[in-house]
């Protein structure tokens, strides 16, 4: 958990500051009201992050911004007056921002600030810049706001970075440089990420409107044209990572209102109910995390995962709803389910390949087997996607420990004596052992979801 110093003399401010950081963040924080205290405060603590007053009792000229900064932390300055001499300072100082004390919106603001700096630590800015001692400049001013900065000296360098760390979100990249330029960096980016997907502002010298224009024209979200003042920088750089995430709020609920209405049309369709399927979600989402999977990928896994049996829209309900046993005709249509799910995905995803790879993956392959006997492509071991492997098991779990219209549920000792019976055959040894190992975790969301 993130730890904040605020300095500030005033008791009502620290007050109003108090009663936002607990009502609307999770940090830990002090509250010095000189610049002893802070002091006191930076010998015994280690900070994330600092708010500080410029003028305090026992240091009125500014003193605190050098305290902190000594303890390489670079603060949000909160002050009642701005002179043009501040202003200058800003520019070479370790600080985060200047924000005046004129209205209580600005005190909002200093928390808004704070949350944000902590959100840019997960967020990837490369700098593409041939002269390092601008790139070192860039590097500081993006480093004091948290960012994870990765750098290349030129394009084709660039080209690697971005291979590498395919979640990289802006790239700050120079228009002239050896090997490859800006322009052409700018060109080949965009055969691969859209402008909803990732950000570029291009850094130039150049006045003229035709030069701007052509970065603009071949995906350039922006440009700042040197030399640039600090507030103009962080500016830029808001602008299009806010621009990033409006978009990507407006996917992510267009996919919940996708996944919602296919899941509501599978439960609609089949015997099994909504219960099943976020059992399924849950269950999914657990492994994958108990496997190593990153928990916000493992969480977008599960999510996934309620879209496994989408394919059954298309199976007649007379077979879907049947008591007893399945004639071999009848398992000969029920088994083109995955098949129609991956042709209803591939359409319902077409504009995010990424989360639709996932979606379709598990659709088209949880019916596999680990040792190839299962449907629709018989595949085996590794050629399986570790998705499909996931849901496999979690799918038959779920099913044998609850009643179907075909069948009664099994006992649990039994279910999980089966489950390991069917390591290496059915289903992926190291998903079993994972599963086995904490199979409590998933008896509780079974009683959790009945």
């Amino acid at each position: 958990m993130s730890r904040v110093l605020i300095v500030e003399d005033s008791a009502m401010l620290c007050k109003i500051m108090r009663e936002l950081l607990e009502k609307f963040t999770s940090f830990d924080f002090d509250i010095a009201m000189t610049y002893k205290d802070a002091e006191s405060f930076l010998q015994k603590h280690t900070y994330d992050f600092s708010i500080v007053d410029l003028h305090l009792p026992d240091a009125n000229d500014g003193q605190i911004v050098a305290l902190v900064n000594s303890y390489d932390i670079s603060p949000i300055v909160f002050t009642a007056d701005m002179n043009e001499e501040l202003r200058d300072d800003f520019e070479s100082s370790n600080i985060v921002d200047y924000i005046l004390k004129e209205r209580y919106d600005n005190i909002v603001y200093v928390i808004e600030k704070l949350l944000q700096l902590e959100a840019n630590r997960k967020k990837k800015i490369l700098i593409v810049e041939d002269s390092l001692t601008y790139r070192y400049y860039l590097k500081a001013n993006l480093s004091m706001h948290e960012f994870i900065i990765f750098e290349a000296a030129n394009g084709e360098v660039a080209l690697h970075v971005l291979e590498e760390h395919p979640d990289i979100e802006l790239v700050l990249t120079d228009y002239y440089m050896p090997v490859m330029d800006g322009l052409e960096l700018t060109k080949k980016i965009r055969k691969k990420h859209s402008k909803k997907d990732l950000a570029i502002i291009v850094l130039t010298a150049e006045t003229k409107a035709f030069s701007t224009s052509k970065f603009l024209k071949e995906g350039a979200n922006d440009y700042i044209t040197k030399p640039f003042s600090r507030d103009e920088f962080y500016a830029r750089i808001y602008q299009n990572i806010d621009q990033l995430n409006i978009y990507n709020q407006v996917k992510e609920l267009f996919e919940y209102d996708i996944i919602n209405i296919l899941c509501e049309v599978t439960e609609y369709k089949s015997a099994e109910t909504g219960s099943h399927i976020r059992r399924i979600c849950e269950y999914t989402t657990l492994l994958a995390a108990l496997l190593g999977t990153h928990e916000e990928e493992a969480k977008m896994i599960g999510k996934m995962s309620a879209l496994h049996d989408i394919g059954k829209i298309a199976i007649p309900d007379a077979i879907l709803g049947k008591p007893g046993k399945l004639t071999l005709d009848e398992f000969e249509i029920i088994k083109t389910h995955p098949e129609h799910g991956k042709k209803i995905l591939t359409q319902a995803f077409k504009s995010d390949e990424r989360i639709g790879k996932v979606a379709i993956d598990i659709a088209y392959s949880h019916h596999e087997r680990y040792d190839g006997k299962g449907y629709p492509q018989g595949l085996c071991a590794n050629d399986i996607p570790m998705n499909a492997r996931i849901v496999s098991l979690v799918d038959c779990f779920d099913a044998l420990v609850n009643r179907r219209v075909y069948k009664e549920a099994w006992d649990m000792k039994d279910v999980l004596e089966h489950i390991e019976s069917e390591s290496k055959q059915a289903f992926d040894p190291i998903v079993v052992r994972a599963f086995l190992k904490h199979s409590d975790k998933f008896i509780d969301i079974l009683n959790k979801f009945p």
